[in-house]
């Protein structure tokens, strides 16, 4: 039996340095399904599946000459602000306006988180406050600005019986109140705002900013969560209001979340059950994130409630104009959603965070149906009929051709 045995091994020795001998030579060999029946009829066993061949390296997304395809039609908008007054008279202590007449708090912009600010007159606290002041209507140099005023003004032009509006991001709520500002103006009709921000402080400027150009914030919604593709949970960054630079995605995702194990796991027992005490009782890890390069500008990474635009669009038939700018999640945010978003939203204005987050949703809408208004990428010049202009955040709005 110990012969049998040692045998048995010394051929499998031997068969498998020639298995492995013939194996090299059959991979040489033009005919494949030849060679594959030679080696099951040796050795009983399937083939060694051929080595798929190397796909050569993909040249990466020309985004500019995707751009410079695109055909944006400015000259409908050339005259868009025809009719509207810019706003004049005298601006409160410590308060901003803009040409729809908007008031801001002073100590919630600056002007190196928001565009708007170039757009405001007025005087911060203390500094000659109370004076006559004469806005200006945007213009396309504004950028990002422009398009956003454009888009509250055709909204409200369109808006019929009753004007819905959602702001994703609120901040402190300039998109909503601007909007707002704009149908008071031109077509005055009941409204409900409807405003999504997960930073604590934000949502009471909000409530603020509300209160100072005369709506009533119980009128209305204010929605105390993050954006996600689902209702699970979310490591966001909390703190910085009024920065704009609270971003899920990078705090959130499964690398990131193995970071932070990695993090406290690494620290000792001690630091591990501080952790998991502060995640409990606090729904917080107690770890810092700087949230704006070079600004000590931070975050606490706490857990978030999630909310979907299942759930916000669902309470109403028709959405007139929904505005976004959720750094970067909206790449997350809209495409589960595209069908009920067809069937529920008019217009969509999306400030859109890296060139392939921009044109993946410019496709998007586009397969979908969806008209594309004005499409211009992120962190780029632009020049069209109207004049030039930079982008920070890009520029997508679409309208839906069915509602």
């Amino acid at each position: 039996m110990a012969n049998e045995v040692s045998g048995s091994t010394d051929d499998a020795g031997r068969r498998g340095g020639l298995a492995g001998a013939l194996r090299a030579v059959l991979r040489r060999i033009p005919g494949y399904p030849v060679a594959r029946a030679t080696w099951v009829g040796l050795f009983g066993e399937p083939f060694p599946p051929a080595e798929p061949p190397r796909e050569p390296p993909r040249d990466p997304p020309d985004y500019d000459a995707r751009q410079a395809a695109f055909v944006n039609r400015m000259d409908p908008y050339a005259k868009i602000f025809d009719g509207i007054a810019p706003w004049a008279g005298r601006v409160p202590p410590g308060y901003l306006v803009d040409f729809s007449g908007a008031l801001t708090d002073a100590r919630f912009t600056n002007g190196i988180a928001d565009p708007r600010f170039r757009m405001m007159l007025g005087a911060e606290p203390g500094d000659g406050a109370g004076d006559v002041v004469r806005t200006r209507l945007p213009t396309i140099e504004d950028g990002e600005v422009w398009f956003e005023a454009v888009d509250w003004v055709v909204a409200a032009r369109e808006a019929k019986d009753r004007f819905v509006m959602m702001t994703l991001g609120a901040c402190y709520g300039a998109q909503a109140v601007g909007s707002y500002r704009m149908l008071r103006q031109l077509n005055p009709m009941p409204c409900k705002l409807v405003a999504v921000e997960p930073v604590p402080e934000n949502l009471e400027w909000t409530a603020r900013h509300f209160r100072d150009n005369g709506i009533d914030p119980a009128a209305h919604w204010l929605v105390p969560h993050a954006l996600g593709n689902d209702v699970a949970p979310v490591l966001f960054p909390v703190g910085g209001p009024g920065s704009g630079a609270n971003n899920a995605m990078s705090t959130n995702d499964r690398k990131a979340r193995e970071f932070y194990v990695k993090t406290f796991t690494s620290a000792g027992s001690a630091a591990a059950k501080a952790a998991l005490r502060n995640l409990l009782l606090r729904n917080t890890t107690g770890l810092m994130r700087e949230l704006v390069d070079g600004q000590n500008i931070q975050g606490e990474i706490k857990l978030v409630s999630a909310v979907t635009l299942h759930e916000l669009l669902s309470p109403f038939d028709r959405v007139d104009y929904l505005e976004s700018d959720i750094q970067q999640s909206e790449i997350a945010v809209f495409p589960p959603f595209i069908d009920l978003l067809r069937r529920k939203v008019h217009r969509i204005h999306i400030g859109t965070h890296g060139r392939d987050v921009h044109w993946s949703l410019h496709d998007l809408f586009a397969e979908n149906g969806w008209d594309i208004v004005f499409s211009f990428q992120p962190n780029a010049r632009h020049d069209t009929a109207l004049g030039s202009f930079e982008t920070n955040d890009g520029v997508l709005t679409v309208v839906n051709p069915d509602l």
